[in-house]
């Protein structure tokens, strides 16, 4: 199916269907690098190995705003690799108010604060 045809059946601009697709396979492709470096990692079966910062968060999946509140506090502390232990250990379990399980803070969309209190910022 043509671009235009798309575009006239969702009533978008041509242009606007060109932006989705594109967005969409830098969606595909950052999955696909995802799923290598997990498996890297995995297969590397170390929680001391060092590994670039960026791919460690990239690995691990965390929304927007966590990645780029890591990031924001790797470069501050200037350090370029992280292993998974050090990473896991900025972040211990915590209680949430209400349940009676334990959740990573990192895992949560519990706002702000509570990240940047995960990140000692």
């Amino acid at each position: 199916m043509r671009r235009s045809d798309v575009a006239r059946k969702f009533n978008l601009s041509p242009s606007r269907i060109y932006l989705i697709e594109q967005q969409s396979r830098a969606d595909k492709g950052t999955a696909e690098r995802r799923v290598k470096l997990r498996e890297r990692v995995v297969n590397a079966d170390d929680l001391d190995a060092l590994w670039a910062v960026e791919d460690l968060v990239d690995a691990i999946g965390v929304t927007v705003l966590t990645k780029k509140l890591l990031m924001k506090h790797f470069v501050e502390v200037a350090k370029k690799e992280i292993s998974l232990r050090e990473l896991m250990d900025m972040c211990p379990e915590a209680p949430v108010e209400g349940l009676d399980f334990m959740i990573s803070p990192l895992q949560m969309g519990a706002g702000r604060r509570r990240r940047e209190r995960c990140l000692g910022t």
